[in-house]
């Protein structure tokens, strides 16, 4: 389809970013503050509902870098001081992001996605981002291999073409970029579905205990959620989604039935009810082998995700989003009209490299974190990777630890 080149200044910027999720925002409040102009455009109107709640405290420090991390504390998110895995054995000694050195990562939050992101989507604008909800990318525009901007649709059927040096997908698992050009690939056995809900009236521990996250495991391919929030509980069933219609033949069934088979969430439970509806969501694990081209790259959830056992997700969203911006800030200084961001997100690689050997192993029917971290350096690791932070000697070594395990079992299977 042959479009109208642009003319209106006002629909020509140095970057279009598709999706105003965290990512989206993240990478256009970034690009903004460089000096950068940048159009951003979402589908969707916000406020809106979104999984995702938990943080883990490396995000933190994407939080400072934008601006907005005072804000956390002022709206009232929940503050999370840990996380703890509670099998049918019982609870294992919780870990505490207070172990890890870097002061600034102590502690998190645990958030209602609707509010934080539409923090995130407002101060991307306040920091000079063009913003339009109820705005669908709808085609990319392209001459050659290259992408050089979008067709942008609004709720009135109204549309216009905007162009750019550079298009950051972050419109998530079916993005409009990355569904033609990033070839995503699964995640071989970890095919997932999520049903989950929130609830009110749930007891909850003390002290600086009150908000950390609990995982309940009810066998090697099944663990539930729990999430504090403001004014009430995130609870969800992580399965096989072949195995998931064992625990019910509805939503509502399957979430219940699972909380059922888990006697220490059931007691927490006696006088909870649910807020809203339950809901399903794919947890599939997946990432692009091409993660950008001439004009183009992918990010967020667009770029890849992983199974949510450990909270990584916006972890990775939002620093897929600093990569990108910096490299993209880096080329627009060149004298390419679309500039080539293939292998932007070689860092970012590593941190889903290093995240993905720990995902295996809680799915791993003989392995049990207890045993490993008995060994301190190991907890340090363990306690490193559950901050999100993937570069300490401690952190590597432990994935070298668990790797070597995975691999000596592969030798004794030959």
């Amino acid at each position: 389809m042959m479009l109208s080149p642009v003319t209106d200044p006002n629909r020509s910027f140095d970057v279009v970013v598709i999706g105003g999720g965290p990512a989206g925002a993240t990478a256009a409040t970034l690009l903004a503050k460089a000096g950068h102009r940048v159009g951003l455009f979402e589908r969707q109107s916000f406020p809106r509902f979104h999984v995702g709640e938990s943080l883990v405290p490396a995000v933190n420090l994407a939080l400072e870098k934008i601006g907005v991390l005072e804000r956390m504390d002022e709206i009232g998110f929940t503050q999370k001081h840990g996380v703890q895995f509670i099998s049918p054995k019982g609870p294992s000694r919780p870990f505490y992001f207070s172990e890890v050195r870097d002061e600034r990562m102590h502690y998190t939050w645990q958030v209602l996605r609707s509010d934080f992101d539409r923090m995130m989507l407002d101060h991307a604008a306040e920091c000079g981002v063009h913003v339009e909800t109820d705005a669908s990318v709808v085609e990319v525009c392209s001459e050659g291999d290259a992408v050089t901007g979008a067709r942008v649709r609004r709720l009135d059927e109204s549309e216009d073409v905007v162009s750019a040096r550079i298009v950051l997908d972050a419109s998530g698992q079916q993005g409009v970029v990355a569904r033609e050009r990033s070839k995503q690939q699964l995640i071989p056995g970890l095919e997932n579905t999520a049903v989950y809900a929130h609830y009110q009236g749930v007891k909850l521990d003390t002290g600086i205990d009150a908000g950390s996250t609990l995982i309940y495991r009810l066998d090697a391919k099944s663990w539930i959620w729990f999430i504090p929030l403001m004014g009430g509980v995130s609870i969800g069933l992580v399965t096989s989604a072949r195995e998931i219609l064992h625990f019910g033949q509805n939503r509502d069934e399957i979430l219940q039935s699972a909380i059922d088979q888990c006697p220490a969430l059931l007691e927490r439970m006696a006088n909870a009810t649910v807020i809203g509806e339950v809901r399903v969501a794919r947890d599939f694990s997946y990432r692009a082998t091409v993660d950008g081209g001439a004009g183009w790259a992918v990010i967020g959830d667009a770029l890849g995700f992983i199974d949510p056992v450990y909270s990584t997700g916006l972890l990775l969203s939002v620093r897929s989003a600093e990569v990108a911006a910096l490299e993209v800030a880096c080329a627009l200084a060149s004298d390419q009209q679309h500039p080539d961001m293939r292998g932007f997100s070689a860092e970012w690689q590593v941190a889903f490299d290093r995240f993905l050997p720990l995902v295996r192993a809680f799915y791993t029917d003989d392995f049990r974190f207890g045993e490993l971290s008995k060994h301190e350096s190991h907890r340090q690791g363990l306690v490193d990777l559950l901050t999100g932070i993937v570069d300490t000697d401690e952190a590597i070594g432990v994935v070298a630890k668990i790797q070597q395990m995975f691999d000596g079992e592969a030798a004794s299977k030959n």
